[in-house]
């Protein structure tokens, strides 16, 4: 089985005067990210040039700092082999969505949104950590992704990939949408509801733990099923392999149609009589932390945890 993959390379650190571990440095930014973005930006030009590293910016970026001249690259052409997100975590989901069929090149998150599960390096300790991982000290995940197919009849309206969730609701708020929902063509139910999150293991954290979800460890090859608040008292989150095919369809009679949102960035109305088709994506994303990545600290950390009311 193809699982989720972690390592620690802390312990394999590349010596001084020899080759960087990454070589070709990317950097996407978050749009519009004012003061904070241009300064973490400089910061992390200049360690890339201390190190020796080739960086480029985005080509569809405008620049943060115009005194800096900023060599271009496209993720269309992607020529890189470490990309460095600096955003919040809405930002990291973009770029593994388009940079999900690169395989081998490794995706670093900033952090200058609020959480910060994908997005987990500080500003503050952007210098300390992107040495580090330049001389080749880092942790390593793979992570996967969700693929969802839209059909009418015989035709395919749509196809995208989600890292997070792909999520189906009402496009009117104050409805219910009813639905069927199969899994390897076998009926589990059928449901009146605000709708449902089908998340990964790394979107478990988000959409679907507001509703409700479990937290699903990042190394299980496994799919969150959540239904949003749920007319029924006794329907309860589901946790699949992520080997199986989930089929949604809105029933006949069902008070119109709802949206389909991939990472809820992504959507597309999905009628009745519509099928969405989830099922893993064929590729996965490689994921770069600072050396002793803790997963759970992480959830300590942003879910306050570890703090007492007195």
């Amino acid at each position: 089985m193809n699982r989720q993959s972690s390592r620690n390379t802390e312990d394999s650190a590349i010596p001084d005067g020899t080759k960087p571990a990454f070589s070709r440095l990317g950097i996407i930014i978050k749009p519009e990210g004012g003061p904070a973005l241009a300064e973490v930006y400089r910061n992390l030009v200049a360690i890339a040039e201390a190190k020796g590293v080739d960086w480029a910016l985005e080509d569809t970026a405008e620049n943060p700092d115009p005194d800096i001249d900023a060599r271009r690259f496209s993720r269309d052409r992607l020529d890189r082999d470490l990309i460095v997100v600096i955003g919040g975590d809405g930002t990291m989901l973009n770029a593994a969505r388009s940079l999900c069929q690169h395989e081998d090149v490794a995706i670093l998150g900033v952090n200058l949104g609020r959480l910060g599960f994908l997005a987990d390096v500080s500003p503050n300790d952007l210098d300390r950590h992107l040495s580090a991982i330049l001389d080749g000290r880092y942790s390593e995940e793979r992570r996967f992704l969700l693929q969802g197919s839209l059909m009418r009849n015989d035709t395919r309206i749509m196809e995208s990939v989600a890292l997070n969730d792909v999520t189906f609701k009402m496009r009117d708020p104050a409805r219910m949408v009813e639905f069927e929902m199969c899994i390897d063509g076998t009926l589990v139910n059928q449901q009146r509801s605000d709708g449902v999150v089908v998340c990964t293991p790394t979107g478990s954290t988000a959409y679907a733990l507001s509703a409700g979800g479990p937290l699903i460890a990042p190394d299980l090859h496994a799919v969150g099923i959540v239904s949003i608040c749920p007319h029924t008292l006794s329907y309860r989150p589901i946790v699949v392999d992520a080997r199986h095919q989930i089929e949604i369809r809105p029933v006949e009679g069902s008070r119109g149609g709802g949206v389909v949102s991939f990472d809820g960035q992504l959507n597309q109305p999905l009628e009745c009589g519509d099928v969405l088709a989830i099922s893993k994506f064929e590729h996965e994303i490689r994921l770069i932390h600072p050396a002793g990545h803790d997963h759970y600290s992480l959830l300590r950390d942003k879910l306050c945890w570890s703090e007492q009311a007195f």
